[in-house]
């Protein structure tokens, strides 16, 4: 399925609440899993959290020990927060899985029903200088693709916040204390539907990779306010892929642009809150980004939206942008 005939989801209501059937999604052959997979991505995040705080902004976490699965330098911190995780993954995880890890690849049997995708330190640039924010990111599918992801959970390390979905049942509130969360405590999040109209553009995110391999001019992203003509409209570039998607579909942000070529490491547990959250994201270029596979390799730039904005009308605005936006190789 083509991303022009895709739902539009530009009129779902916000959130959802978990039990309740979304149209658009088919929800998880076995719910309780699903659920304790949600309590194992808590666990396994608290324990990343806890190995990245002594070690960000840290000469000792910024050791270079070489280039990682996915292509990008691997830091003593990434890999203190990808083992500590690995630890919880291995003595929690519900049912049998393959797993698909930034920095040690994928491993585990490829038959297996569940596959966890990973990045223990999504924003690993900033948590090596002891900037905000940095976080994990966790996706368990029970299909094939990014389409096919089934839980999502996201945890910022610098804040106490945390997102998290489960396909077809909207976001879930995993409380203050998300590592003590149980799948008895299933309760909606709930969101401020106030942020979620068809008001001027404000705040766009930016996902961008060095300058020397872009082309587009700062003026360019102007394209993407036109949807509301708005003057107010502001450009701002965070450093994390996972959160950005976070931020668009609870409404802190009205739109992301990403023009890097991403990995499903990077977007899996985001694309489906963003989607559970009523928003949803396409690819520049002509993919479906949704059809993209569980791995390393880097693929398609995309743009994703809130809910409340008009799924045609950010497409057409993107496409304008497309060979301006996309980093060659």
């Amino acid at each position: 399925m083509s991303h022009a005939d895709a739902e539009d989801r530009s009129d779902r209501i916000p959130g959802g609440v978990p039990g309740a059937e979304d149209p658009g999604s088919e929800a998880p052959a076995h719910a309780d899993v699903a659920e304790r997979w949600l309590a194992c991505a808590t666990r396994m995040a608290a324990a990343g959290k806890a190995a990245a705080q002594p070690l960000q902004g840290t000469a000792a976490g910024r050791v270079m020990l070489g280039k990682g699965a996915g292509g990008d330098r691997t830091m003593e911190i990434d890999r203190a927060c990808e083992a500590a995780m690995h630890e919880v993954l291995e003595a929690e995880a519900p049912a049998a899985y393959r797993l698909v890890s930034e920095e040690s690849g994928v491993s585990g049997d490829a038959g297996a029903p569940w596959c966890v995708v990973v990045d223990p330190l999504d924003g690993s640039l900033n948590a090596k200088r002891g900037l905000e924010p940095y976080c994990a990111s966790i996706a368990i599918a029970d299909q094939a693709g990014l389409g096919g992801v089934a839980v999502a959970y996201i945890e910022d390390y610098a804040r106490s916040r945390a997102f998290a979905a489960l396909r077809g049942r909207g976001l879930v509130d995993v409380g203050p204390a998300p590592e003590a969360w149980l799948p008895e405590d299933l309760r909606p999040m709930a969101l401020d539907v106030s942020r979620f109209t068809a008001d001027p553009i404000e705040v766009v995110l930016l996902e961008a990779g060095r300058p020397d391999r872009h082309r587009f001019a700062y003026q360019d992203l102007a394209a993407m306010g036109a949807l509301g003509e708005s003057r107010d409209m502001r450009i701002r570039q965070i450093g994390s892929l996972a959160l950005s998607l976070c931020y668009v579909a609870v409404g802190v942000a009205d739109i992301l642009v990403a023009a890097v070529r991403s990995r499903s490491v990077d977007i899996a547990a985001g694309l489906l809150i963003l989607r559970e959250a009523g928003g949803d994201a396409a690819a520049l270029g002509g993919w479906d980004i949704f059809q993209q596979p569980l791995d390393l390799e880097k693929r398609c730039a995309f743009v994703a939206w809130r809910a409340g904005l008009q799924r045609d009308e950010v497409i057409e605005r993107s496409h304008r942008l497309e060979t301006l936006l996309v980093a060659p190789e």
